[in-house]
């Protein structure tokens, strides 16, 4: 019997067939990415003399005591570098993907959750012509060079396999130079939604897929490509999207923010609930895993 790996058993459960079938509706429905945006994915930039997130996570890093000042000026504070001045326990991935200090980030100083939502205020929401709710709690990611625990296949999945909605719209943020393995690859909405098809929609056999079968992983690592991006840019891409983190063998570490946003207008558009696929099944809604307030 296979192993479970990757994102095997962590994929969405339908309650029952119509359940499945109101979520194929809500699937299947015209990419929001698109309409707005005219494209599956937007490339923007923002003002980093504005919004200092690179110094703010340099200032968190001090603070919870993950880096000392002394050792890190060494390397004249390059988050790039960031790997080099840590214990090499901090670097050790867990199951799902973290480490040490990318969980710790799951709580930060109040001057980082300012810059996060200065960040949706001033360059996300006016992209968008009405107001839009956020993901409260921010995903951190401290990605470093040859990380133990990594012994995993590439774990390309999109977020509505997960439970996500496929009205939202995702936002990836690297404060670092990002580019071949220390970056995300990401695959285009077309190419996406084909695999998906071949896999009959069933996000269970894809993630397997994934894992064990050969031929499927080329086909995957063909159609996709890392994200060549550097602090100040971000990205918006359709939540259909293949993506997945790889093994990082450049000399850089990668410090990304992940976070999903969707419009006020969007949740009369559910044909049927949707939950995270953790523990806590919690609603995405607002005031649950999206902000109380639409901005």
């Amino acid at each position: 019997m296979e192993n479970k790996r990757g994102h095997m058993g962590k994929t969405v459960i339908f309650e029952s067939k119509d359940d499945h079938d109101l979520f194929l509706k809500d699937y299947n429905s015209p990419s929001l990415t698109k309409k707005i945006f005219s494209n599956w994915m937007y490339q923007g930039k923002y003002n980093t003399l504005s919004i200092q997130f690179k110094e703010n996570i340099i200032n968190e890093l001090l603070k919870k005591d993950f880096v000392t000042e002394n050792k890190f000026s060494n390397y004249n504070f390059e988050l790039e570098k960031l790997h080099l001045c840590l214990k090499s326990e901090l670097k050790n991935l867990d199951e799902s993907e973290q480490n040490e200090i990318s969980i710790s980030f799951y709580e930060t100083s109040h001057i980082i959750k300012k810059s996060y939502v200065e960040f949706i205020k001033k360059v996300v929401s006016p992209l968008f012509s009405e107001k839009i709710y956020y993901q409260i709690v921010p995903t951190f990611r401290f990605h470093f060079p040859n990380q133990k625990g990594y012994d995993w296949e590439d774990r390309y999945h999109s977020d509505i396999m997960l439970g996500h909605p496929p009205f939202e719209f995702n936002l990836w943020i690297p404060f670092t130079k990002v580019y071949s393995t220390n970056s995300m690859r990401l695959m285009p909405y077309k190419e996406s939604i084909k695999l998906m098809e071949f896999c009959n929609n069933d996000f269970e056999l894809f993630a397997k897929k994934t894992q064990y079968d050969e031929n499927f992983k080329n086909k995957l690592k063909q159609e996709s490509s890392p994200l060549d991006m550097n602090y100040g840019d971000f990205i918006i891409f359709d939540p259909r999207c293949l993506h997945c983190t790889q093994y990082n063998d450049t000399k850089d570490t990668r410090v990304s923010m992940d976070i999903r946003i969707i419009m006020k207008s969007a949740f009369r558009n559910y044909s049927r609930e949707y939950k995270t696929t953790g523990r806590k099944k919690m609603p995405f809604l607002p005031g649950h895993y999206f902000s109380e307030k639409a901005i």
